[in-house]
């Protein structure tokens, strides 16, 4: 039997048709069929925290000085004289008073007696004047100029008793005469030092305080002072300038030091420490102050709901054993591990263990 071509075409066509509706009847079933995608739920990151405590911290300024003499003086030649005596020595405790040195006194001596006949002789001068005066026998100009005569004579004698004066210099001050830069028959000129007297039964330790801690200074507070080799002594704040230095832009402040025992420490470097007061702060980590949005200085904590939060702190010290910081309060749980990773008002995990310790 022979088909026309006509009808194999269409047979073909038709197993076709039926192919591909097999298969896209089984696309459906399957796509119908397939496991529905679950996206995966982010998971909250792992801290660790601890619970801090605030303490009482006895806040001070430090500061660097040097320690001076509380009175010190250059002394100098007051007159041109030649050195005649030399009472005491060098490194002599003397009191207020004491002779230091003995000048030659020259015609000193008689220039003062010449000086006083001449001041009697200008009042006995003007007396007369004054007598002839209420007897109408001579002229007011010619009691004046006697007046002024006998001024000038007074003057006179004054100048020649003070050189005189100079000729012995005396202790201003209780203290010690540190250094005696004259010998027998020295010649000194008015101006030239010849010594130095310094007052070390209290000693004043001078130093620079900045302008931020400058407020919390008072006289009378308590300080340390410190040496190079250690050793310690109390004292108290006997000064605070009013004014800062135009270049530092920092106040003098002094420390009274009683030196009873004279001990030689003027002219050295020590350290100050000055009490301003308690405050309750915390012990931290230096490594866990970070900086806010804001860039203040504080710390990452979290809420009692593990929400991390930030809290603004006030740097107190800081040291090798941890930076102390006031601001916070009485007991907050502060993030020590993994605050690098999380922000504000996220939502944490606890390593319970960290707390525990």
């Amino acid at each position: 039997m022979k088909f026309k071509p006509g009808f194999g075409h269409l047979a073909l066509l038709l197993t076709l048709a039926l192919l591909v509706w097999l298969f896209s009847g089984e696309l459906l079933s399957s796509r119908d069929n397939a496991p529905e995608v679950v996206a995966p739920v982010a998971q909250p990151i792992t801290v660790a925290a601890r619970l801090s405590a605030a303490q009482p911290y006895r806040r001070q300024v430090v500061l660097q000085g040097q320690v001076e003499p509380w009175q010190s003086v250059d002394l100098r030649a007051q007159i041109n004289a030649t050195v005649d005596v030399l009472p005491v020595g060098r490194g002599a405790q003397v009191a207020k008073g004491d002779l230091l040195l003995q000048l030659s006194e020259d015609d000193r001596r008689s220039r003062l007696s010449q000086a006083r006949a001449q001041l009697a002789y200008s009042r006995s001068q003007l007396e007369a004047g004054q007598s002839l005066r209420r007897q109408g026998l001579n002229a007011q100009t010619d009691l004046l100029r006697l007046q002024s005569e006998l001024a000038a004579a007074e003057q006179a004698v004054r100048s020649a008793e003070l050189e005189l004066e100079h000729t012995r210099p005396v202790a201003p001050f209780a203290g010690v005469l540190d250094s005696l830069d004259v010998d027998l028959g020295d010649y000194l000129v008015a101006g030239q030092v010849w010594g130095r007297l310094l007052d070390t039964a209290v000693l004043r330790v001078r130093a620079q305080v900045p302008q931020q801690q400058v407020a919390g200074l008072e006289l009378g507070q308590r300080a340390e002072v410190v040496l190079l080799d250690q050793r310690t002594f109390s004292g108290v704040v006997s000064h605070i300038s009013r004014e800062a230095d135009s270049a530092t832009r920092s106040f003098t402040v002094e420390i009274r030091l009683e030196n009873p025992e004279g001990l030689r420490i003027a002219g050295a470097s020590a350290t100050v420490r000055i009490d301003i007061g308690s405050v309750d702060a915390h012990r931290i980590s230096t490594a866990l102050l970070t900086l806010g949005e804001g860039g203040q200085l504080g710390v990452l904590y979290l809420e009692p709901d593990d929400r991390v939060q930030f809290a603004p702190v006030q740097l107190i010290s800081t040291g090798t054993e941890g930076s102390w910081v006031s601001g916070l309060p009485e007991e907050i749980r502060l993030i020590t591990l993994g605050g690098g990773f999380v922000s504000p008002g996220q939502q944490v995990k606890v390593d319970q263990a960290s707390e525990s310790r």
